[in-house]
């Protein structure tokens, strides 16, 4: 059994306790007094309160990590309901489920508001806190320029702009219990449920996929490295395809630019960073490929 901690050194935890719990408080909206939220979950905390013979399996970073842990989940607990504080909002923007799919028949979604993260393209998972590929496509709502806020998110008055219609995610999840809306694995919105009966538009977006996957350009990348270069036009055919077709399919369909992140995700001179490689475009059209000091350049 361990040992109980000395009252020396549990008087400054219980100290530094009540000072994390009224920030805890401050973040989540809870109602609760501080000494009354670690009151609540004294066990739990007093479990990772240090001990007297100075022996820890964890470190100190580790122990307030979890300190906080135990006390966010606690003050959600105290208001099982959304305040609106906007929270949710500022962290990420949705992520769409099959079921928003009335939100474009419906007319409250339109392409301008979302793009679509490719199967294999490197995303940050709000679950488990880590930059990981994408297991599938997916439709996400824009996020403002710059930051993590979601478009529909209005700072004055902490207002969602479409809330009485707000996609699935936004209306299952419940930050006072984040367990609940991963209980069950989500089912994703693509490309293909929103257009697939457009006919040559789809036509296009397919065989878009089909050359500019995130695969195949982490195939042509690799084989740069492996040929030390000399199959660079490779990359650069890739690339300039990307590129051209988004714009051939912007004018052809008069589509907003903006919605080509929707119609054919990130353009891969964006992808092509996480490699070490950069993509210029000349005035004269020419593409210009740059890897650390090395440069090859379409002409």
């Amino acid at each position: 059994m361990n040992e109980r901690p000395n009252k020396a050194e549990w008087d400054f935890f219980v100290t530094a306790l009540l000072e994390e719990a009224r920030t805890v408080i401050w973040e989540t909206g809870a109602t609760v007094a501080p000494r009354d939220l670690v009151n609540q979950v004294l066990d739990e905390l007093q479990d990772l309160a240090p001990r007297g013979d100075g022996h820890s399996e964890r470190s100190e970073e580790q122990v307030w990590i979890q300190v906080r842990e135990i006390l966010l989940k606690a003050a959600y607990l105290t208001r099982p309901y959304c305040i609106r504080c906007g929270a949710c909002c500022t962290k990420g923007s949705p992520t769409l489920l099959k079921e928003d799919l009335k939100l474009f028949t419906s007319d409250i979604l339109h392409p301008i508001h979302v793009i679509t993260i490719k199967e294999g393209e490197t995303v940050y998972c709000n679950r488990t806190g880590q930059a990981a590929p994408a297991e599938q496509e997916m439709i996400k709502v824009r996020e403002r320029t710059g930051g993590t806020t979601c478009i529909f998110y209005e700072k004055t008055g902490n207002n969602c702009s479409i809330y009485v219609s707000r996609p699935a995610q936004c209306r299952h999840q419940e930050c006072w219990n984040p367990i609940r809306f991963n209980e069950n694995p989500p089912s994703f919105l693509n490309r293909k449920h929103l257009l697939e009966a457009t006919g040559s538009l789809w036509e296009i977006i397919r065989r878009h996929e089909d050359r500019c996957s995130q695969a195949e350009l982490a195939r042509t990348i690799a084989r740069l490295a492996a040929t030390r270069g000399n199959t660079v036009e490779e990359v650069l055919d890739i690339l300039r395809f990307d590129h051209h077709v988004r714009q051939f399919v912007a004018e052809k369909f008069s589509l907003d630019p903006e919605t080509m992140d929707f119609f054919f995700g990130r353009t891969l001179r964006e992808s092509i960073n996480i490699y070490g490689l950069n993509l210029g475009v000349q005035p004269d059209g020419s593409f210009l490929l740059t890897q650390l000091i090395s440069q090859k350049e379409d002409k």
